[in-house]
């Protein structure tokens, strides 16, 4: 599914917290505990041309970079933003994203460090290989204004995709992030937010089962008579 550009928060699915710019002369681009201030608010703006988007900050009105800083982000202008391709997860999982950069083809990811002591903040950073723990963000539409389309850089449109061998184990050829559904139900079941599974999700992980083998593996309608009656056990205690 497509994101239609407009306002958003955007959150760390691992942990809930949120990408934020500080207010720092650079504008470093990292996660914060959820404070509903502008600086944790993107405009997710599209380009006149392809599917591509920049993510500006609200407050600072600074864009997210294609490179890192050191041990930082900086933001940046327009000029220098990136253009991310937003790569919609599959088997229902909605409004959650990975957010990849068409330039260097690495996507911008939360990685397990510690808090920059007395700022509560965590750096973001890019990786190449994408991953469930790390790299997925949940974009939570507040607003339909993103300001106007912006038009791409001349050597935005030069760019094309990185060509793989046919014989590339790349889980991200022919388009898909996995190689198959087994592999992506296993990260899934083991490595997904500390949220309560949806319908979709459950459904995805029952599959998951059966395809490995699993015998007696409960259908997803079962699975919701047994949860009725234990909310009905529960609310009559």
């Amino acid at each position: 599914m497509s994101l239609l550009p407009g306002m958003y928060t955007i959150h760390d699915t691992d942990t809930g917290r949120n990408l934020d710019m500080d207010g720092s002369p650079v504008g470093r681009v990292g996660t914060w505990v959820q404070n509903h201030t502008d600086g944790q608010k993107w405009y997710v703006k599209g380009y006149t041309r392809g599917s591509e988007y920049a993510i500006q900050n609200v407050a600072t009105k600074k864009y997210i970079p294609t490179c890192m800083n050191g041990f930082d982000m900086p933001s940046v202008d327009e000029s220098d933003a990136a253009a991310f391709h937003l790569e919609c997860l599959e088997h229902g999982f909605e409004d959650i994203y990975l957010i990849k950069s068409m330039r260097t083809g690495f996507y911008l990811c939360h990685p397990n460090l510690k808090l920059r002591q007395n700022e509560g903040y965590t750096p973001v950073s890019f990786t190449e290989r994408p991953t469930f723990k790390g790299c997925i963000w949940r974009f939570e539409r507040i607003g339909d204004y993103a300001g106007a389309p912006l038009i791409p850089k001349a050597d935005q449109l030069a760019l094309t995709p990185p060509i793989l061998s046919t014989n590339d184990p790349s889980p991200r050829s022919s388009g898909r992030l996995y190689p198959d559904d087994a592999h992506l139900y296993t990260d899934m079941l083991f490595n997904m937010p500390r949220l309560p599974f949806t319908r979709d999700q459950r459904i995805a992980a029952l599959d998951w089962a059966r395809k490995l083998g699993a015998t007696n593996v409960p259908t997803i309608e079962s699975f919701d008579e047994c949860e009725r009656r234990l909310e009905a056990a529960l609310g009559n205690n």
